[in-house]
C-alpha cells in the first residue's frame, strides 16, 4: 500500500506518551491477519533513487516471498517533514519495523525512536544505535567505491574521469573521495571532475552535469545519482553504476557496478521480530566488503584488462584482511561544482 505524501500533510500530529523501553511490554510484534510482520518504509527521496531504491527493492522482495506486509512513503524531502511522518507512523500505523534511508534526517530519527520505544527503527545513517530500538546501518560501499576508482583510473583513455551526484551529504562525499583515491592509486596522472546538481528528484539535472563533463574530456563517470546514462548518447563514455543499476543501455555503457547488499540486514530484522527475540546490536558489518555486503560486479572485460582486474583483487584482499583501510573522508571533494 502506498501512502501519499499529500495525504500525510493533512494529518495533525500530537505529542504522545513515552515510556522507558525496558519498562514497556516490548517492541510491537504487529502482524497482519495472515501473520506476516508489518514493515513501513520511509524515504526522503523517490524510491527510484539509488539509496532508497536498494532498501525498497529488498523490502519488496521480502513481501513477494510472503515474509512481510510492506507499506511505504517516499519523496518526503529534507525540510523538516520527515519527523512529522515518523510521528504519524508511531501513532497511527501498527507496523513493527520502520526502515529507510536516513541520511540528512538523522536528528529526526533519533528523536522519533526515543518517543516510540515499541517499534524498531532501522535506518541507513551516520551515528550509532543510541536507543535500544534504533538500529543504524550503513550503505558502506566506501571500500567498493575505492575499487571502482581503480577501474576508472586504469580504464580511462583521456586521463579524465568524473563523478556526478545529487547532494554532497557526508556519505556521498565519502564515496566520492574513496573513488578519487582509487583512481589516483591506479593512475597518478588522472584528473577527477566532480559535480553535484542539488536534487534527487530531477534526473535532467544529472544529465546536464554529465554532458558538461563529457564535453570537458571525461570518458568514465561514476554515477552517484540517476540520470547520467541519459547523457551518454553516441559518446564513447563508460559509466560506473552505484548501488542500484539502471538497466537501460547498461550493456552498452556499463563499465562496472558498485552494489550494496542490504538484504542481510533486512532479513535479520524480520527474523528478530518474527521470532520475538529482538536484541539491539551493531548491524553495520552486514554492509562491509569483508562480509560481502558491497561487492563490485559486472566488470566489462572488453575495457578492463586482466592486469587491472588483478590490481582490484589485490586491493580487495588487502581490505578484507584489514591491511588496507579506506579513509572515511566526508569533506566536499576539492574543486567540486555545487549549486
Amino acid at each position: 500500500m502506498t501512502k501519499s505524501n499529500n495525504l500525510v500533510k493533512l494529518f495533525s500530529f500530537t505529542l504522545f506518551a513515552v515510556c522507558i523501553f525496558s519498562s514497556c511490554s516490548g517492541f510491537d510484534r504487529s502482524a497482519s491477519d495472515n501473520g506476516k510482520v508489518k514493515v513501513f518504509g520511509v524515504f526522503a527521496s523517490p524510491r527510484e533513487e539509488q539509496f532508497s531504491g536498494v532498501i525498497d527493492a529488498a523490502l519488496r522482495s521480502a513481501a513477494d516471498e510472503g515474509n512481510i506486509e510492506y507499506s511505504f512513503i517516499d519523496r518526503i524531502g529534507y525540510d523538516g517533514e520527515f519527523e512529522q511522518v515518523l510521528q504519524h507512523i508511531c501513532q497511527k500505523e501498527d507496523a513493527a519495523i520502520v526502515v529507510g534511508d536516513g541520511f540528512g534526517n538523522e536528528e529526526a530519527i533519533v528523536r522519533s525512536a526515543a518517543n516510540c520505544p515499541n517499534k524498531i527503527f532501522a535506518f541507513s545513517q551516520d551515528g550509532t544505535s543510541v536507543y535500544p530500538n534504533l538500529l543504524v546501518f550503513e550503505n558502506r560501499v566506501i571500500e567498493t567505491a575505492y575499487l571502482a576508482g581503480i577501474i576508472a583510473g586504469g580504464s580511462t583513455k583521456t586521463n579524465i574521469v568524473g563523478i556526478v551526484g545529487a547532494k554532497p551529504l557526508a556519505q556521498t562525499n565519502r564515496m566520492a573521495n574513496a573513488f578519487i583515491a582509487g583512481a589516483k592509486f591506479a593512475n597518478p596522472k588522472v584528473a577527477v571532475k566532480v559535480s553535484f546538481n542539488g536534487s534527487y528528484f530531477d534526473k535532467s539535472l544529472a544529465e546536464d552535469g554529465a554532458i558538461l563533463q563529457i564535453e570537458s574530456g571525461v570518458d568514465v563517470i561514476y554515477a552517484l545519482c540517476l540520470g547520467v546514462l541519459d547523457a551518454i548518447g553516441d559518446n564513447q563514455v563508460k559509466v560506473i553504476e552505484n548501488l542500484s543499476v539502471e538497466t537501460e543501455n547498461l550493456t552498452r555503457f556499463g563499465l562496472a557496478s558498485v552494489v550494496w547488499e542490504i538484504a542481510p540486514t533486512i532479513d535479520y530484522l524480520i527474523s528478530q521480530v518474527a521470532n520475538g527475540v529482538y536484541s539491539s546490536r551493531d548491524v553495520k558489518s552486514f554492509s562491509l566488503s569483508k562480509d560481502r555486503g558491497s561487492p563490485l560486479t559486472r566488470l566489462d572485460t572488453k575495457f578492463v584488462t586482466p592486469e587491472l582486474v588483478k590490481k582490484v583483487a589485490d586491493q580487495l584482499q588487502a581490505i578484507q584482511s584489514g591491511v588496507l583501510k579506506i579513509d572515511l573522508n566526508d569533506q566536499l571533494p576539492a574543486e567540486s561544482i555545487w549549486p
